[in-house]
């Protein structure tokens, strides 16, 4: 089985192979909250080219950047899945391809730039030379985008984060269980029952248990711990979230529950891990 590590390693190649057509950066930000993947190396995870970096050093820029993300382009995607050009606060313009697109439970998104467009200026004037280093977009160029990166990145990102993302140890070939696989990718923060699931499928509970582990190799709710605690570990390290807000919304209502199983399964206790691990605080 491919590990995930595997498959974000080909996700790295591609964004960079698409960075480098365009001529600007390509990263993949990760859930609805649009977070960067903490397990990609950070040019993939965030914008690092001279001009957001000037940006982010300048006043609030970096708080104002975040909200952006997090907020503005969140609202946005929430309203309407669908691809489109973003303008941040600085001016600057970037592509933004929500993956699956037109899905409410989209994983995230592909964002590249940052471009200018013809005739506009940098709203930093400090930052103007290097805002004009910036490859131009051009609408035609926009429109081709849209339909090119989920061609490129559709697969990948489906691997990664819809089918196993490395937590099964064989992959199944039900239809019935890769249904169940993607409503509990989109519903994890929910616990949803065994009963519940079935629902969908149209099986007994304990008929859909014993399916499960013989397609999966694991059981379903083993699965679903460890698909929460691997988002409770994104949250964790990608936004500076308190450990209580962290468990919440990865769907655990104990916190001392919570906190037993991530030191289970990543060998520290969660504040610890931040601390090891973690990178500057990303406010969310």
């Amino acid at each position: 089985m491919i590990e995930f590590g595997e498959i974000l390693r080909e996700l790295e190649r591609k964004l960079r192979e698409l960075a480098g057509i365009a001529g600007t950066g390509c990263i993949w930000k990760v859930s609805g909250y649009l977070l960067p993947e903490p397990d990609l190396e950070r040019r993939f995870s965030q914008h690092t080219c001279k001009f957001c970096a000037g940006v982010k050093t300048h006043g609030d820029g970096e708080k104002q950047c975040v909200y952006h993300d997090t907020r503005e382009l969140v609202a946005r995607l929430r309203q309407h899945t669908v691809p489109f050009v973003g303008t941040c606060h600085a001016g600057a313009v970037e592509i933004i391809v929500p993956l699956p697109p037109e899905t409410a439970g989209f994983a995230g998104a592909v964002m590249l730039g940052p471009f200018r467009t013809e005739g506009t200026e940098c709203r930093y004037p400090e930052l103007e030379a290097l805002y004009r280093q910036l490859p131009v977009l051009r609408p035609e160029a926009a429109e081709g985008y849209f339909d090119f990166i989920p061609a490129i990145f559709s697969d990948i990102i489906h691997r990664a984060y819809a089918e196993t993302g490395g937590l099964l140890p064989r992959r199944p070939r039900d239809k019935r269980i890769l249904e169940v696989l993607e409503f509990l990718r989109l519903h994890s923060h929910e616990n949803p029952t065994a009963v519940r699931t079935a629902e969908l499928v149209f099986m007994s509970p304990s008929r859909l248990l014993h399916l499960f582990k013989l397609e999966c190799g694991i059981g379903m709710g083993e699965y679903l711990l460890k698909l929460r605690l691997r988002k409770a570990r994104r949250f964790l390290l990608a936004a500076d979230w308190p450990i209580s807000r962290v468990a919440e919304k990865s769907g655990f209502t104990d916190q001392s529950y919570f906190t037993s199983m991530f030191r289970r399964e990543f060998g520290l206790p969660p504040l610890r891990y931040r601390r090891k691990h973690g990178h500057a605080p990303y406010t969310v």
